[in-house]
């Protein structure tokens, strides 16, 4: 992917947009923090245009922290960091079952259209959010959050950043997934400013290589 200035290009701006694009679903999504078919339903009830302008982001972000997670596995391959490799592949995969994942609030918007949560649509969603396809895709998305560690990982022993921005890169997939499960929104939006910061620090190396 980095073969190319255009490749170099592309990968630099991705580290650097895609978690910015998900800071900005997480600021914008009614349902942050919640938990289960009615508690999301009724979060987003009321809220559908906020929803599908947060899901922009969402799909945004998801799409770009593919080619930024192979730009990270480039660069960190070329510094002989296997961990940081697999941590890239992890991350790739994580990110591309999230995009199925976020599908979810598109259901969840045409549901709450018209009369808004009944009990026969939250029983509906209840189906959904649980169904086995759901948990593949949130078992497989998890990848994303152990992929950023080893990225994190590989950038320490690559050296390709500074030890407290390697720590911050471990730190912050972790740190973001408890935020997000505790409902501590400024938190989790910390993280994601910070991961940015970091990768921002990664693409100028990209760029100059």
């Amino acid at each position: 992917m980095l073969t190319s200035h255009l490749g170099r290009l592309a990968g630099a701006i991705a580290l650097v947009a895609y978690p910015m694009l998900i800071f900005g679903y997480w600021l914008l999504y009614p349902a942050y923090g919640k938990s289960g078919a009615t508690a999301i339903l009724y979060a987003i009830d009321g809220h559908a245009a906020r929803t599908q302008a947060a899901d922009v982001f969402a799909f945004a972000g998801t799409f770009l922290a593919v080619p930024a997670s192979l730009a990270l596995m480039t660069a960190l391959r070329r510094h002989g960091s296997r961990v940081g490799w697999v941590g890239g592949l992890l991350s790739a995969a994580g990110w591309m079952a999230l995009a199925g994942v976020v599908m979810l609030d598109v259901v969840a918007v045409e549901i709450t259209r018209g009369s808004g949560p009944t009990a026969g649509t939250i029983h509906i969603y209840h189906d959904v959010l649980y169904s086995p396809l759901t948990l593949i895709l949130e078992t497989i998305a998890t990848l994303h959050v152990l992929g950023g560690v080893l990225i994190g990982l590989g950038l320490l022993r690559a050296r390709l950043v500074g030890l407290t921005a390697a720590i911050v890169a471990m730190l912050a997939p972790p740190v973001h997934l408890v935020s997000n499960v505790a409902g501590l929104l400024p938190l989790d939006e910390a993280t994601w400013i910070a991961l940015a910061v970091v990768y921002a620090l990664v693409a100028r190396t990209v760029l100059t290589e």
